[in-house]
């Protein structure tokens, strides 16, 4: 089943998200091999770790990274991109992304800790940022509980009619790709009607009122 993208809850918490970690990708300078002149240490020998079930994997300064702080860190990661499940088990499987991973966690660490020399963590406005993705993170998760397990799987002929009749639409466009396309959209129409049966149960059952008299 594919997991799609809740585009009304999370948009700030993915368009967040994925601000951060495309800056990230691209800070690549902060290597391995780059790290002993930062405050960063890497660890060589995976086999010798100094805890049996939770080795370190790096530090940064006084900060040490775990196995186990990589493990939900990646987990959390891949649970917010923007492809379905298959695509996720293919992407975990890569020890390439994992090392790409590690990386970027460490450049994060060190913009981090700079931050919070500089009192970022005490600034109003980064209060009312981890209210509102604090907020939006519990949505995300809520809503992939109660919404995904009633999509249903979208029959091949149904895919296969609409190609054919929008051909047009799919030009130059691989037959493969286009009816992901269609099978992705019409997942997302079954989960904005169950999103929109949703609220409209809860306005039913809330006491929402707005003041007219303030114009946005």
């Amino acid at each position: 089943m594919k997991r799609i993208i809740i585009v009304v809850a999370i948009i700030f918490l993915m368009t967040s998200a994925v601000f951060v970690y495309q800056t990230l990708f691209k800070a690549q300078h902060v290597a391995a091999d780059d790290t002993q002149n930062s405050g960063i240490i890497l660890a060589q020998d995976r086999k010798k770790p100094t805890k049996e079930n939770n080795p370190w994997l790096a530090k940064v300064d006084d900060t040490t990274i775990t196995l186990n702080d990589f493990e939900k860190e990646f987990q959390v990661h891949v649970y917010a991109l923007p492809i379905d499940d298959i695509q996720k088990k293919k992407y975990q499987e890569d020890n390439n992304n994992k090392k790409k991973f590690l990386v970027n966690l460490i450049n994060e660490y060190l913009i981090y800790k700079k931050a919070l020399k500089e009192n970022y963590d005490e600034r109003s406005d980064v209060q009312d940022l981890l209210k509102a993705v604090t907020r939006r993170a519990i949505i995300q998760v809520y809503l992939n509980d109660k919404i995904e397990p009633k999509l249903t799987e979208i029959p091949d002929e149904q895919i296969e009619a609409i190609y054919n009749q929008n051909k047009k639409l799919f030009a130059g466009v691989d037959i493969d790709v286009a009816r992901q396309q269609i099978k992705m959209q019409l997942l997302q129409k079954q989960y904005n009607d169950h999103l929109n049966e949703l609220i409209d149960s809860l306005k039913g059952e809330a006491k929402v009122i707005k003041n007219d008299d303030v114009n946005l």
